[in-house]
């Protein structure tokens, strides 16, 4: 089975189940592929074939969700945007992936006009009222079409593209297959247990690789999909209380919101009962927040989930008591279908098994990317084919002891997370350097303030460099996460004995400068 079948199966056996709640709406199994049924004729009527990238641009909610389904029903290719993104990182994005089609609504008009005025996309299904210059597909024409019956694909072919931030500040996609991500979806849905009596509450945005196991894994388990919208994630005492109302029975979500849920969730007053597995990843939660959430959740068992984007989750950790303060806490022991070895940071391959304690982590399996969109030398440096096997080399450094449990230490390149979002920071720092008046850009990650992790730079001067005008200019490249909360001035460049900029050193001082000014 491929991921265009996963809802018409579950509308097949259980039709009159709810399947997926909104906010004020409610769609059993057969509601949601009738919906999806229409969404996909939509996207053929504007030309979509199979292997075109379609973007899909809505906030997170259940049309969102119904959004992917249509583009996959149809052997298209989804391509998840940001909807808080700048227009100008989206114009790279659907030019890169030659993506002209959007499904979007009506919240995001002014961003859609902007991409069809700029040439970029051409057609637009999904608002309520025609756009200026695009050929349009309103709510009101939807629901007129007949619906279409999902296509065969081969499991080879690619059903989705998730982007991140590259080293060179250009958007890197990575594809995943129907296979990679049936894979994944048929991993995770036997590993949590998902069944027809869970919630399974909906919260990553669909840019992020954390929103899969909502989209795939609890509908090919007839688990319900209950949606946590931006407004209730801004508010973590209203999302305490749909999580309570929703009776959600597995959340999976970013250490970030976890924290603030527990600091400010009005937790004492929430029947969490319902909830059997809290599932996170990304980072690690210090263990009072995981302590707290266990008190208030006494039938869950927590999971730190490991996985890049580029293979799904491939390793866990599950917490029934909590950890004791100051413990580290592992990434924990390889899914069944992942095979995961360490390899020197600067080799080829990695290490045969058993050869290493520490090292670079390299993972093989079913749930591994087809590789990163238009990229063929990243890919063959990144996917590389050994014992018979194909790895992907993550980037991550690790340590595996004598009882098979993993621990994570860090990167081998510069690229962090902040509020579980992917960052590349010299990446972010060619970004910024593209600005006026700007010679140099040092950009760090201040973890200086409990639950509050965010991007910090320092600036090198050029001539005519204006501070306001730097700041605005940077949110109309950045996303919000990594826009910087502190800009330091900065002189006195450090060089490394090959003549480079001492970053790390000058990552230092822009930190030091945060500290000063608190």
């Amino acid at each position: 089975m491929s991921l265009s079948h996963i809802l018409r199966r579950q509308a097949s056996a259980s039709p009159d189940v709810v399947g997926l709640v909104g906010i004020g709406r409610t769609w059993t199994w057969a509601e949601a592929d009738l919906r999806v049924g229409q969404l996909a004729a939509a996207l053929q009527e504007l030309g979509v074939e199979p292997g075109d990238r379609v973007g899909v641009h809505l906030h997170k909610s259940d049309d969102g969700w119904l959004a992917m389904h249509a583009v996959v029903r149809i052997g298209a290719v989804a391509v998840p945007l940001d909807p808080g993104a700048p227009v100008a990182r989206l114009e790279r994005i659907c030019s890169s992936m030659g993506i002209r089609v959007v499904l979007s609504h009506e919240p995001r008009r002014s961003t859609i006009t902007e991409l069809g005025a700029a040439g970029v996309i051409d057609a637009v299904v999904g608002v309520t009222t025609a756009v200026d210059g695009l050929r349009t597909l309103t709510t009101a024409d939807v629901a007129n079409l007949f619906p279409v019956d999902p296509v065969d694909v081969e499991q080879d072919d690619p059903a989705y593209i998730i982007t991140t931030s590259g080293s060179t500040g250009e958007p890197k996609g990575i594809v995943h297959t129907h296979a990679s991500g049936m894979a994944y979806a048929t991993e995770s849905a036997e590993l949590y247990g998902l069944g027809p009596a869970d919630r399974v509450a909906d919260t990553a945005p669909n840019h992020f690789d954390q929103s899969t196991f909502a989209l795939w894994s609890a509908p090919l388990a007839g688990s319900a999909v209950v949606t946590m919208p931006e407004p209730h994630q801004r508010m973590p005492a209203s999302f305490s209380e749909r999580l309570a109302a929703e009776a959600i029975t597995v959340w999976y979500g970013v250490p970030f919101l976890l924290q603030q849920l527990v600091v400010r969730g009005d937790l004492e007053n929430r029947d969490l009962s319902a909830l059997r597995w809290v599932k996170f990843g990304g980072e690690v939660p210090p263990p009072w927040v995981i302590a707290e959430m266990l008190a208030h959740a006494p039938n869950a068992t927590m999971a730190n989930i490991y996985g890049p984007a580029e293979c799904n989750q491939c390793s866990f950790h599950h917490l029934v008591v909590a950890p004791l303060p100051g413990e580290v806490i592992p990434i924990g022991v390889a899914t069944p279908s992942a095979t995961m070895r360490l390899g020197a940071p600067d080799a080829g391959t990695p290490s045969p098994e058993g050869e290493r304690t520490e090292g670079e982590i390299w993972v093989s399996g079913p749930t591994v990317m087809e590789g990163y969109h238009g990229m063929p030398e990243t890919n063959a440096e990144r996917l590389v084919e050994f014992e018979g096997r194909r790895w992907y080399r993550t980037g991550d450094l690790g340590r595996v002891d004598a009882a098979g449990v993993w621990w994570f230490l860090g990167r081998v390149d510069h690229q962090v997370k902040v509020r579980g979002h992917r960052i590349e920071l010299e990446g972010l720092e060619a970004e910024l350097e593209a600005l006026d008046g700007v010679e140099h850009v040092i950009a760090a990650v201040d973890r200086r303030s409990a639950g509050e992790d965010s991007v910090v730079v320092g600036v090198f001067a050029g001539e005519g460099f204006d501070l306001d005008g730097f700041r605005t200019a940077a949110r109309a490249v950045l996303p919000a996460y990594a826009l910087p909360t502190h800009i330091a001035t900065m002189s006195g460049k450090k060089f490394t004995g090959s003549g480079k900029l001492d970053r790390g050193a000058l990552r230092e001082e822009v930190l030091a400068s945060v500290e000063t000014e608190r």
